[in-house]
């Protein structure tokens, strides 16, 4: 009888454990950023060669290959943004920090700096939870390829369905 009450107890604790961990999982949006470091330039603050990739696809308003400053996604406020970056030929690139220019700040902290994930630096995000639907947010992302001086790119995000 004792068994049976504490096996029930552990069960239920059990069930309510997953359903909460399921629940806690929030979406991730992934940017990559693509450097072919043929086509950089002297220009800090307009490289060439940059492209951007966004995984789920749907969350792209904007990837101009030509023109990076023009990349603009949509998020939404419980999605979690991820910036990486890598070289055409397979370099690492250190995604340094993102800074505040114009609009609406999403995030918690201004600038947001890059950490280490699994050895590669990585920036990670989500917007603060009141954030205005629909209105632009501009930032820049400060970037270094192996080898290379720093770089930025001022794309936009917008947070909801406006």
């Amino acid at each position: 009888m004792r068994t049976t009450r504490t096996l029930r107890f552990l069960i239920a604790i059990l069930s309510f454990s997953y359903l909460g961990s399921v629940h806690a999982q929030d979406p991730t949006v992934t940017i990559t950023l693509t450097v072919d470091t043929s086509l950089l330039g002297d220009d800090r603050e307009a490289p060439g060669g940059c492209t951007f990739k966004v995984v789920p696809a749907d969350k792209i308003l904007v990837n101009d290959p030509n023109n990076p400053k023009t990349f603009s996604i949509r998020v939404e406020e419980s999605d979690i943004i991820e910036w990486q970056g890598f070289t055409t030929t397979g370099g690492e690139v250190k995604m340094k920090k993102i800074t505040f220019i114009g609009g609406t700040d999403i995030f918690e902290s201004n600038p947001v700096k890059g950490q280490n994930s699994n050895g590669k630096e990585k920036i990670k995000a989500k917007p603060n939870k009141k954030t205005p639907a629909g209105k632009d947010y501009e930032y820049s992302i400060r970037f270094k390829p192996d080898g290379f001086k720093f770089y930025d790119i001022d794309p936009r995000i917008k947070v909801g369905n406006q």
